[in-house]
């Protein structure tokens, strides 16, 4: 083998050891987790070619917990703050952005804002007409979300200051508060405002003045989205979450939430 062979070898090598990790299609991410960080998951797979995904938010965000721990996802998602039990066995959080739950009503609902104190009063069941709130003389159907989600979690601390629920209807999947609420009048509901995007027959209220927007730095129900994983990310999960806090990936992050940075 001459010199010129044997240094183009080398070459090749070299060349090989400095090439990105992630070649086009290498493998699948198993992403478990929340609903509402499955939103971004699904805006992501659309334009991140490197892995494909499987995702599956049935398990909502107890699973995005559990599941980097349990060795059944690749990466988790979770829309709260992660529990100590599990970062304490190892499970790692990655922020990507925040979202705002959203408090909706029948499109054709004339109260148009609650305090958090009504809302609560709502939820746990002291109120229970609308004419209580300055509406018609309809009673109110509070909707939440399964036990699991993040979403229910969050609304009952920030709003019911942990509170139980009252008398209230247990609506799954969590986009089905859209329809239920547009088809009942006197029905309010808690959903993720990356679900309300685009909803008709729904109305969402204003909370303690403030504007209903992710946007809306003083809107008082928001919460954190994380990506999750077991210890700090390696391979295709380091790369995917690498991307989702880079510039392209805080854009898809930007479609329906507020960015991380």
């Amino acid at each position: 083998m001459t010199r010129i062979s044997i240094a183009r070898i080398l070459a090749v090598v070299a060349a090989a050891s400095t090439a990105p990790s992630l070649p086009a299609s290498a493998g699948e991410l198993k992403y478990v987790g929340s609903s509402t960080v499955g939103k971004f998951m699904s805006d992501a797979a659309a334009v991140y070619t490197p892995s494909t995904f499987k995702i599956d938010t049935q398990p909502e965000s107890s699973g995005g917990e559990s599941c980097p721990i349990r060795g059944a996802c690749d990466i988790g998602g979770v829309a709260r703050d992660v529990g100590s039990d599990f970062t304490g066995k190892g499970v790692q959080a990655t922020l990507i952005g925040k979202d705002a739950i959203g408090v909706v009503v029948n499109a054709d609902n004339p109260v148009k804002g609650l305090s958090a104190a009504q809302l609560s009063d709502i939820f746990t069941g002291k109120i229970t007409n609308w004419s209580q709130l300055g509406g018609p003389d309809l009673k109110i159907k509070p909707l939440i979300v399964k036990q699991g989600s993040a979403t229910r979690a969050v609304f009952q601390a920030a709003v019911m200051g942990g509170s139980e629920y009252g008398a209230i209807e247990v609506v799954t999947p969590d986009a089905k508060i859209i329809s239920e609420t547009a088809r009942d009048k006197g029905a309010i509901g808690q959903i993720s405002f990356s679900v309300l995007q685009g909803a008709s027959g729904v109305a969402a209220l204003d909370v303690d003045g403030q504007k209903a927007a992710v946007t809306n730095s003083a809107y008082p129900i928001t919460r954190p989205l994380y990506l999750t994983t077991k210890g700090a990310p390696a391979g295709e999960a380091k790369a995917f979450i690498d991307w989702a806090l880079s510039p392209a990936g805080q854009e898809i992050v930007k479609k329906s939430f507020v960015v991380a940075k």
